[in-house]
């Protein structure tokens, strides 16, 4: 009888020892609160970042474009910025469809409606500057190494927001009208009620701009960056009868993409970064 109470004695202290005291429900860890990463550098947070760079343009029909430019943009937190962006073309280069397309083109015959060399010419654009105003997001942050002896920061951001294009004549072709002078609209100017069949494209368009890119950085406030952005406007690039009502006009513009990429040296600032908790 004795070891039958001493066991139950046992067993009881034993249970109401695994019990939950109030003092061990109300324990709190110390990490409860505490953020994912201690001391990250907020590279963005409250900063602006301005950068310079160059760039071309990748899928232009007729002429590559050498583009110089920067970029300017506060950043509100540390992942999201609101910014602007220009870019300059400094040259053109033809492209290899342009020299083929130029070297087949004759004379046409009676009833072909190919043109010669001067009226394709003639017809064709080119991007001037570039201009956009963007949302901008980094998702993205983190640090690398090299051989456990170089460390940098990293970033990829994406953005998006209104564009401006300037389109300019892309050489010096004309075509003349019925009494000599070259045609600057897309009607000739000798009888208005008879359209010409070339009418280039030029002014500025509104269209939209979106892409992403990434920065690498040497110290706080310095890096390098680069970007890769498509603008989208109406545009006619050969200037010519794209709908097939015999009529180059303004009705034969399409939406057109113009893809770009830079590369630039990106300045943040304030110089000091700060430091989270």
């Amino acid at each position: 009888m004795m070891k039958r109470t001493t066991l139950s004695l046992f067993l009881l202290a034993t249970t109401v020892a695994a019990l939950p005291s109030p003092a061990r429900a109300d324990h709190k860890s110390p990490l409860a609160d505490a953020p994912a990463i201690r001391k990250k550098v907020e590279l963005h947070d409250k900063r602006f970042e301005i950068s310079l760079g160059v760039g071309s343009t990748l899928n232009e029909t007729f002429y590559h474009d050498i583009l110089a430019g920067g970029h300017l943009a506060f950043h509100i937190t540390d992942w999201l910025a609101i910014g602007a962006a220009g870019l300059y073309n400094v040259s053109s280069i033809a492209t290899g469809f342009h020299d083929e397309l130029t070297s087949t083109l004759k004379d046409p015959q009676a009833g072909d409606r190919a043109p010669n060399v001067a009226i394709a010419n003639a017809g064709m654009n080119k991007p001037k500057w570039f201009a956009a105003a963007q949302v901008e997001a980094t998702p993205f942050t983190g640090k690398f190494s090299l051989f456990g002896k170089l460390f940098a920061h990293y970033d990829f951001y994406v953005f998006g927001g209104p564009a401006w294009v300037n389109l300019v004549k892309a050489n010096t072709a004309t075509v003349n009208d019925q009494t000599g002078q070259p045609v600057t609209t897309c009607v000739d100017k000798a009888d208005p009620m008879m359209p010409v069949a070339t009418c280039v494209t030029t002014g500025t368009k509104f269209g939209g701009t979106f892409g992403g890119g990434f920065h690498t950085f040497f110290n706080d406030f310095v890096g390098v960056g680069a970007e890769l952005r498509d603008v989208i406007n109406k545009d006619n690039p050969a200037g010519r009868d794209v709908n097939g009502d015999q009529v180059a006009d303004k009705r034969d513009l399409n939406w057109s993409s113009h893809w770009m990429v830079t590369v630039g040296v990106t300045v943040f600032l304030p110089p000091k970064a700060d430091i989270s908790p």
